[in-house]
């Protein structure tokens, strides 16, 4: 595809959202589209008494506020152009051979799932997907997006409302998006950015798109396997996603930093936090539970259907620029061709300071050391904290480490 032809789908993605805001007319006319990150009111980040940090964590007493830990300076510019094998039976996105190499010729499934309230856990068939995107929301919480490339799952959810921040990931990993809806806006940026690349509830039957019934919780759950196959009756399409670039060794980097515990906490009552596991050599899930008011401990995250430990085999953080347009509406700006945007991945108990980059608008996430060579991530299934740029790292003792949510 053209240079050309790539600007101009970009610039239909911002001027569709832009559009669908100026069209609200009872909410402030919005600030024009940018790829440079805005001026955030200072208010809007500030925290009360209550929610000064009380968590129960591994360390007992309150950590100072953290300065922003300097990156070392990468000596080189990584190719950022995914390569194109291909497709056999190994999963581009995890390294590990599938059962079904079929899935592989299919786009992505991209779930979007609830992960706040704290009532709408615990979440059902994490431990099927390929990768987890996670962001912040706003009133210091995270939302939650999930991709089933190389496996399926009959029970995922719950299924929650959309963001533009979903439709953004859609596109660089050449999914389709599943969620339970949203607002005109975001659903006019659908119909103008993703257009028939999206299944909401109401649209898809059961088993699809089940809804149990108000006494079994109301919540809603995917079939992963029954939604392919819907999209495959009603598509003519004979696209195959190259998801390629992403190097895989079951041998860890040399690294000089480790990391057996690291948290990203957004506040006192939101958490998500990561254990390492040697024996099994993956990290934990832990998350912020609530005791009573205002008191707030630590919980490890169970998988609703299977009840086992959710895991993860590598665990990203990448700094990104967030952009707010309103209320509980932010936008990222992944800065298409940045070769130099720093990150941090824990693997195998090690911590590594990295930069990453995404060529374009519709292609996949891509690591690389800070000498420009592709990092290794070790084969299985990769957790993606999308971070804000002036999110801070300090590391608490020798193998643990906080990073603490500033958005300004």
């Amino acid at each position: 595809m053209s240079k050309r032809a790539i600007k101009k789908l970009q610039r239909l993605f911002f001027l569709s959202l832009l559009l669908s805001l100026l069209l609200s007319a009872c909410r402030p006319k919005p600030p024009h589209f940018s790829p440079i990150l805005p001026e955030y009111s200072k208010d809007a980040t500030s925290v009360t008494d209550a929610d000064k940090t009380r968590l129960a964590l591994h360390h007992a007493t309150p950590m100072p506020q953290p300065t922003q830990t300097p990156w070392p300076v990468s000596t080189s510019t990584p190719v950022s152009t995914p390569t194109t094998p291909m497709l056999s039976d190994v999963n581009p996105l995890t390294g590990l051979k599938v059962s079904n190499p079929s899935l592989l010729h299919q786009r992505p499934l991209l779930v979007k799932i609830g992960n706040w309230p704290e009532s709408l856990r615990p979440a059902d068939g994490l431990n099927k997907a390929d990768m987890v995107f996670e962001y912040y929301n706003d009133d210091f919480t995270n939302q939650i997006l999930a991709l089933y490339y190389g496996d399926d799952h009959p029970h995922v959810g719950p299924l929650v409302e959309g963001r533009v921040i979903d439709a953004r990931i859609t596109e660089h990993q050449q999914g389709i998006l599943v969620l339970a809806g949203g607002d005109d806006i975001f659903r006019d940026v659908l119909k103008n950015y993703l257009q028939d690349r999206y299944l909401m509830r109401g649209s898809v039957p059961c088993p699809g798109i089940c809804t149990d019934t108000v006494a079994q919780g109301g919540l809603t759950y995917v079939d992963t396997n029954a939604l392919r196959d819907r999209v495959a009756s009603q598509s003519s399409s004979d696209f195959i996603p190259s998801l390629f670039g992403l190097t895989f060794s079951e041998a860890p980097p040399v690294s000089k930093d480790a990391a057996t515990r690291f948290s990203y906490i957004y506040a006192d009552f939101s958490v998500t936090d990561w254990r390492y596991i040697p024996e099994e050599q993956h990290y934990e899930l832990w998350q912020d539970k609530s005791l009573s008011a205002n008191n707030y401990t630590l919980s490890k995250s169970y998988d609703r259907g299977t009840g086992e430990a959710i895991t993860f085999e590598n665990i990203l953080f990448l700094y990104t620029k967030y952009s707010s347009y309103r209320q509980k509406f932010y936008d990222i700006n992944f800065d298409d061709g940045n070769t130099q945007q720093p990150g941090i991945l824990i693997r195998d108990g090690q911590l590594y300071h990295i930069i990453w980059s995404v060529a374009n608008y519709d292609e996949p996430f891509l690591i690389y050391k800070l000498n420009g060579e592709p990092m290794p991530l070790k084969p299985g299934r990769t957790w993606i904290t999308l971070a804000t740029i002036d999110s801070t790292i300090e590391q608490v003792n020798e193998t643990e480490w906080d990073m603490h949510f500033i958005i300004k």
